[in-house]
């Protein structure tokens, strides 16, 4: 039977077209372009098709949302639209729609939708769309809101709302306005955390601070230009004759039962704000702002992402340092999404941005010196307080390295490894990436491009898969024949049960040393190996499975404690075949850190642990899914923390503990209720509340 394919008409796909393109063609041509779309739309109206109509409406509703670099833009043409007889009900129509999506704000996840209708509501503020105490007062919601929410959803959504609208508040309501800064301001005290929210907080309050004591306003002019594409400013004449929609609106303040988190490690580019005493802060806090909300919006499409970031550019004509300075706020800010190690259930892999870095410095190439000189500032500036933010940044720029064909100085790059500093976290991240790099790239590229002194100094760093001295060295032969010759697990059994003058626990845990020795020689060999063999150990007869988990892991250890990749590899291998447990794990680390090992094997058995951890997402996959277990967990983890001196293990252990409770609490919702009361930190309970 045939199907009917009902094409969009021709000219509704003009329409979307128009409106989603307004402004990609940039600054310099803005009011031409701005006014061609107005009477273009103009004409479409006139035809009086309702499905025109619709089409216009839904349209800007949809990039209303989806574009907050361009609400400024869109506002423009709206007021425009309203200047004309004919098309002021379109005007009126699409904020309406607009204005119904405000109920759906406290129903997500996220403050994204919240923050970018608020954003493009008080753009028509601005532009005399909206009257201005309507919108104070759905600023003064949103605190309400705030004060009584023990998320900062709406704190997040108010913050972002106010550098756009607070020209017009102060100008129009300054009583109203300054009454809601002040309440903030108590709000922000209280909070005493220094995330996200806090830094574009400060901007803030520098920013009204020091326009109360430019008497000539200045500094709202040139942050009115540079700052955000604001194309109402052209048409100062067209602005006199914007018709009001003569309409309150509030948004309705919710109790969420879901906390919503902003990012908590932040690493700042404060000194070319320092350097620009004529700029303010708060300009590049509405930058990264952006950046965040782009991502946000477009985390499945790279490309999106890429466009959007190279439209801000087109939208605002930049000076060379204000080029200087979105590099590098957008490299800082991807880079800080990268180190957040505190879990998110948003949070994007190390990946996605290596992908993304990737993309946009081949978009960049002229300018390559300067993108890896600006990833070079970031990494100086890097907390020193955490092993899990070098093991995602090495992550992240070993992969951007590679794929950037290794363009960047290497001399300066290698100069920060100190071998007089044992413990220095600089030399722990430049062997992580060099390592990273030598696994990604074969040793002949690796030889081209790299220079001899660093490939010298890599070589003399402990090989990967150099071999264990073994102290039953006619044992591990006999063990060795056995495993070339293939031999299945019954098979292999009956030969070990034939061992008779060594303990069963020496030749079992020389088996495993043998096991693990021939599967180094190819990760595509775990599977098969670790199946073949390790079944027939599984069995009660054979060895106790405690005592089975304690060796292998002792094992794992003794072989792999320099090795990151190994150390991930197996233990996600054995805990899926249920060799090992997560209790086994924990009591595990527990005594590599009261052995007092060197710090690095133990920042590379943490950084393991917490990957392997953060990707099991359910418990019920391995053998201590059960309360009692995951709560004697929670007890051996809170008594390392506390006894815990050495502040990058500390964080790690704490980490290592929110993995633990939040993939309980996603397979034991209820169970997860008992055990959040016995956790004694507010900000722990906080987070596992979240997802």
């Amino acid at each position: 039977m045939l199907q009917i394919q009902h094409q969009t008409p021709p000219e509704i796909n003009r329409i979307r077209q128009l409106i989603c393109r307004a402004g990609d063609e940039g600054a310099d041509t803005f009011k031409k372009d701005l006014q061609k779309i107005v009477d273009v739309l103009g004409e479409y109206y006139q035809q009086n098709k309702q499905e025109v109509k619709d089409a216009m409406i839904q349209s800007f509703i949809q990039c209303a949302k989806l574009l907050p670099l361009k609400s400024g833009i869109y506002a423009t043409i709206l007021a425009l639209l309203s200047t004309k007889q004919i098309t002021q009900s379109l005007t009126d129509q699409i904020i309406l729609g607009l204005l119904e999506h405000l109920p759906q704000i406290a129903q997500e996840e996220t403050p994204i939708l919240g923050q970018t209708i608020l954003k493009f509501l008080s753009e028509l503020m601005n532009v005399g769309l909206l009257n201005t105490v309507s919108f104070v007062e759905c600023l003064y919601d949103l605190e309400g809101g705030a004060e009584n929410e023990q998320s900062p959803f709406y704190l997040q959504i108010l913050l972002t709302t106010i550098p756009h609208a607070m020209i017009k508040a102060m100008e129009k309501n300054q009583i109203e306005f300054k009454n809601i800064i002040q309440n903030v301001e108590v709000l922000m005290t209280k909070r005493k955390t220094e995330d996200r929210l806090f830094h574009l907080w400060q901007s803030i309050r520098n920013f009204l601070n020091n326009q109360e004591k430019d008497a000539h306003t200045q500094i709202f002019q040139q942050f009115l230009k540079t700052s955000y594409p604001r194309p109402y400013l052209l048409f100062p004449d067209e602005m006199t004759q914007v018709r009001q929609l003569r309409r309150g609106f509030k948004i309705p303040i919710v109790k969420r039962t879901q906390i919503w988190r902003p990012q908590q490690i932040l690493v700042l580019n404060d000194e070319i704000r320092s350097q620009n005493n004529n700029k303010t802060d708060i300009q590049i806090e509405i930058t990264r702002q952006w950046i965040y909300e782009t991502i946000d919006l477009f985390k499945t499409n790279r490309q999106q992402i890429v466009f959007q970031f190279q439209l801000y550019q087109n939208c605002i004509k930049l000076s060379p340092s204000q080029e200087a300075q979105f590099r590098q706020t957008l490299i800082f800010t991807l880079l800080n999404m990268v180190i957040e190690v505190i879990p998110r259930k948003d949070q994007l892999s190390t990946a996605f941005y290596s992908g993304l870095l990737i993309h946009l410095s081949q978009r960049n190439s002229d300018n390559i010196k300067e993108w890896n000189e600006t990833i070079e500032q970031f990494i100086d500036l890097m907390p020193q307080n955490n092993i899990l933010i070098i093991e995602q940044l090495s992550d992240c720029l070993s992969h951007y390295f590679c794929n950037s064909n290794f363009k960047l100085n290497w001399d300066k790059f290698f100069g920060k490894y100190n071998p007089d500093e044992t413990d220095s976290i600089n030399n722990y991240l430049v062997i992580m990436i060099f390592r990273k790099l030598f696994l990604l790239v074969s040793v002949d590229k690796i030889t081209d491009l790299v220079p001899k002194n660093i490939i010298d100094w890599y070589n003399q760093l402990q090989d990967i898969t150099k071999p264990l001295d073994f102290e039953q060295i006619s044992l591990a032969e006999k063990i060795n024949s056995y495993l070339q010759q293939k031999l299945n697990g019954i098979e292999m059994l009956e030969q070990l049960k034939l061992i008779t003058n060594h303990n069963p626990d020496i030749v079992i845990q020389t088996f495993l040393e043998c096991l693990l020795q021939c599967i180094s020689k190819s990760i595509t060999h775990l599977n098969v190996l670790s199946k073949r063999y390790l079944s027939f150990l599984l069995q009660p007869n054979i060895i106790k499975p405690e005592k089975l988990g304690e060796i292998m892991l002792q094992t794992i250890f003794r072989m792999w404690n320099h090795s990151v990749f190994h150390l991930k590899v197996y233990l996600k291998e054995f805990l899926n075949l249920e060799v090992i447990s997560n209790l086994q794990i924990i009591n595990w680390l527990n005594d590599i850190i009261k052995q007092k090992s060197d710090n690095f094997k133990i920042y590379n058995v943490l950084i393991a642990i917490n990957d392997v951890f953060r990707k099991q997402t359910k418990l019920d996959q391995v053998q201590d899914c059960t309360y009692e277990n995951v709560k004697e967990i929670n007890t051996i983890l809170t008594q390392m923390i506390e006894q815990e001196q050495d502040i990058i293990i500390q964080s790690s252990l704490e980490n290592i503990q929110l993995q633990i409770l939040i993939a309980f609490k996603s397979t034991n919702g209820s169970q997860s209720e008992k055990l959040l009361k016995e956790i004694k930190s507010t900000q722990i309970k906080q987070i596992i509340m979240s997802f």
